[in-house]
């Protein structure tokens, strides 16, 4: 019998999606401390995860068990390779969108989180697990969005999706559903109650709209 010498595998961000555990999200969401942190922490609804010590042990025990994390001389522990980069992108960001995709019986929905040197995009899945994966750098975020929505109008008729995007310190909502070959988008009035809508907007059009939301954010 003989044993093969094996090298291990190591996820990289943008070739493969990484799944990462819910503790293990509770942990990177507090690696660093700040506003763009706190406004992650927020997006994720993670308060009360953040703040429970256990969960959060639990999962720096699961990214050092995954070599996502080490232990240096003082006993401290470090996150690195993609778990790092996840780190970095939830304390530094500047720019979040939440997106909802919906279908007649069903909604999915996806994260877009943009910091200065990564922006990556992440989906929930069972049991408080979410996929990562990083953004095509050859695209905007906008771009990115655009497909998005592209695919999601493709995939199931009579889809729509709701766009929220966020920054520090502002906040903007956007509704874009399919009618036959074009657009049509709708901007949310809380104060009204009422939906703006402007219809007739081909692939470029949207993009624009969807790039005058997120600048206004």
């Amino acid at each position: 019998m003989t044993v093969q010498d094996e090298t291990a595998y190591e996820p990289r961000l943008g070739v493969d999606v990484i799944g990462f555990g819910i503790g293990e999200i509770a942990y990177l969401l507090d690696v660093f401390e700040g506003p763009a942190r706190d406004r992650s922490v927020s997006v994720f609804r993670a308060e009360e995860m953040v703040d429970d010590v256990t969960l959060a042990t639990a999962g720096a025990s699961s990214l050092l068990a995954r070599d996502l994390a080490t232990v240096n001389e003082e006993g401290e522990l470090g996150v690195t390779g993609v778990a790092a980069a996840v780190a970095s992108a939830f304390g530094h960001a500047t720019h979040w969108t939440e997106v909802s995709l919906l279908a007649p019986e069903s909604m999915d929905n996806v994260l877009l989180i943009e910091a200065p040197d990564v922006a990556l995009m992440l989906q929930p899945r069972l049991l408080g697990t979410w996929f990562v994966f990083a953004q095509d750098p050859a695209i905007s975020s906008a771009e990115a969005t655009l497909r998005l929505v592209k695919q999601h109008a493709a995939e199931t008729p009579g889809g729509s999706a709701y766009f929220v995007f966020k920054s520090l310190t502002a906040e903007t909502r956007l509704l874009v559903r399919r009618e036959g070959e074009t657009w049509t988008t709708g901007v949310p009035d809380f104060e009204t109650d009422e939906v703006v809508e402007t219809a007739g907007l081909d692939d470029a059009a949207l993009l624009r709209a969807i790039e005058e939301s997120r600048g206004q954010a």
